[in-house]
């Protein structure tokens, strides 16, 4: 496991972005990118960022900038992206333990519906390919085997040309499962990849003094990607159903896939008139006092 303190930095902030944490993998191709660490190498990331960093929430990140304070050296925070039930099972008890703030960002829909995201729905189908495939995606055609080696190059390049461009993700999850002739389901599954929390368990995280829930839109779709109401809706809906299910103030939020090109002015300015106080990204980074608190950088571990 490498060494996430050497992002530590003096009179700096690193925020450090997590999904999920598993006692085991139960598939062969999926969870390939370590999106979802094993809970040894968890608790190793921990125990190496407490040899020299500080873990602060971000309740105290926005009120050190706001007072345009630096940050104490080695300053660092824990987040956790979608609202996995593996964060509520097995991240959450450790950190605790631990005494380690963290925030975790939910996805409205993923809570209430059990719901997978489009690039977990493709890792499923592909799983489970074992003949040669033909797909047609993006007007390109490719070619699956069933081989770890093929199933991992067409999930990258998935990745790669879906994040790029303006893909309707639920057209392409179709798409590929028509093309593949998948006839499982692709929601509700509750193995320790796909399931996620229920309200019940959002508010206990919250309870704790050392948890803070954060918003991450309804559906997990890119907010640059949509039309002005659509993006009005997937902020304000999102935020108004954390309230209604839980009676948290939502302050904080993260944009879904949070590369550069994903959110902009207009979906800051949505943010800040729905009472968000910061919103990181996901660009890869380290942030001082003079960062703008909706454009923060994040490390993403895996």
């Amino acid at each position: 496991m490498k060494k996430y303190s050497k992002f530590l930095k003096k009179k700096s902030l690193t925020i450090f972005l997590f999904h999920g944490v598993i006692d085991r993998n139960p598939f062969k191709i999926r969870n390939y990118t370590k999106k979802h660490l094993l809970k040894e190498d968890f608790i190793k990331v921990l125990n190496d960022l407490e040899t020299k960093g500080r873990c602060i929430s971000l309740d105290e990140v926005y009120l050190t900038m706001k007072k345009k304070k630096k940050f104490k050296d080695f300053s660092y925070c824990i987040t956790f992206d979608d609202g996995f039930y593996n964060n509520f099972k097995i991240a959450a008890p450790i950190l605790k333990k631990k005494k380690l703030f963290a925030t975790f960002y939910i996805t409205t829909n993923f809570i209430d519906k059990n719901e997978m995201s489009w690039i977990d729905k493709i890792e499923q189908m592909v799983e489970k390919i074992k003949f040669v495939k033909l797909i047609y995606i993006f007007n390109k055609k490719f070619k699956i085997q069933n081989t770890h080696k093929s199933k991992i190059r067409f999930l990258n390049s998935v990745r790669r040309h879906a994040k790029k461009s303006k893909t309707n993700f639920e057209q392409l999850v179709s798409s590929i499962k028509s093309q593949i002739g998948y006839n499982d389901k692709l929601s509700n599954l509750n193995n320790i990849l796909d399931k996620k929390m229920n309200w019940s368990q959002v508010k206990k995280l919250n309870k704790s003094k050392y948890f803070s829930i954060g918003g991450h839109t309804i559906n997990h779709t890119i907010l640059s990607f949509l039309n002005f109401e659509d993006v009005k809706k997937e902020i304000a809906n999102s935020i108004y159903t954390i309230k209604k299910k839980t009676n948290i103030k939502v302050e904080h939020y993260s944009y879904p896939e949070g590369l550069k090109h994903t959110y902009g002015k207009r979906e800051i300015n949505l943010l800040k008139k729905n009472g968000i106080k910061i919103c990181p990204s996901a660009e890869f980074g380290i942030n001082t006092n003079k960062q703008n608190l909706f454009n923060l950088k994040r490390i993403f571990v895996n």
